[in-house]
């Protein structure tokens, strides 16, 4: 019995779970591509109220979360301390990009937004 409730469990977190972030832009496309996935690069920065919203509400929805990890790979960039790629340009935190795995740009918003706006944002992409 306790084995079922520990299986049920660990399926729960992986489907409704935290996003897993990749620090590393490089290493999020390596993975990208081995994995057929796209890229959401989140452009952020220390101290960004917006940053923090959409971070601790918007992308842990339920929704948002399980469709980020069944067809992105999350990298999180800090726009002072990361490796940011030229075509990655910003004027305000947070800045989203949506890639495919050959890093081509699809999509890109810019602010926090509610995650049903966040959802729509999606959409658009897939």
């Amino acid at each position: 019995m306790q084995k079922t409730i520990l299986i049920i469990a660990f399926l729960f977190s992986f489907a409704f779970g935290d996003i897993e972030w990749i620090y590393d832009y490089d290493d999020a496309v390596e993975i990208a591509q081995k994995d057929k996935k796209m890229i959401m690069v989140m452009l952020s920065s220390e101290g960004c109220p917006a940053c923090k919203y959409m971070k601790e509400n918007v992308l842990k929805n339920d929704n948002v979360s399980k469709i980020v990890k069944k067809s992105y790979v999350a990298v999180y960039l800090d726009i002072y301390k990361s490796f940011l790629p030229d075509e990655l340009t910003y004027f305000a935190t947070p800045t989203f990009y949506f890639l495919d795995s050959d890093e081509k740009v699809l999509h890109k918003t810019v602010g926090g937004i509610n995650a049903q706006s966040f959802l729509d944002e999606i959409e658009l992409i897939e």
